[in-house]
């Protein structure tokens, strides 16, 4: 495994395990992130998201010897937006939850990660079969 693959196999396991969380406790996570519940729709549209992490950590994990670049810039686009979208909660609102610092940094760090491992496999000639 490479390590443009290891990097997007841990962000896709990050990603499939929000999801799951989004879709078996949706109130108990946005608790941990923004110190605040949600009821009737919202738990609705955090099921949504929840498929929607899963899809996308589906999606983009590593199953060849190089994953398909549009894998890489979906993941670090989706990092990157949350990450930011975090930050500006963080900035204009009374969240504080207990894992929103982290959930900030993990997702800063993924970033970083996924830019690296696209970089690189930009840089290596395609595998032909």
């Amino acid at each position: 495994m490479t390590h443009g693959q290891r990097v997007m196999a841990i962000s896709s396991g990050f990603e499939a395990a929000t999801g799951l969380l989004l879709l078996i406790a949706p109130s108990f996570l946005t608790r941990l992130l923004i110190g605040s519940d949600i009821e009737g729709a919202a738990i609705i549209i955090a099921a949504i998201a929840g498929l929607a992490l899963i899809s996308l950590a589906i999606a983009c994990w590593p199953t060849s010897e190089r994953a398909g670049l549009g894998s890489y810039a979906g993941l670090l686009v989706y990092d990157l937006l949350v990450a930011l979208l975090l930050l500006e909660t963080l900035a204009t609102s009374a969240a504080d939850g207990l894992l929103l610092w982290p959930a900030i940094l993990i997702h800063l760090v993924l970033t970083v990660l996924i830019a690296l491992a696209l970089i690189g496999a930009r840089r290596r000639p395609a595998v032909r079969s």
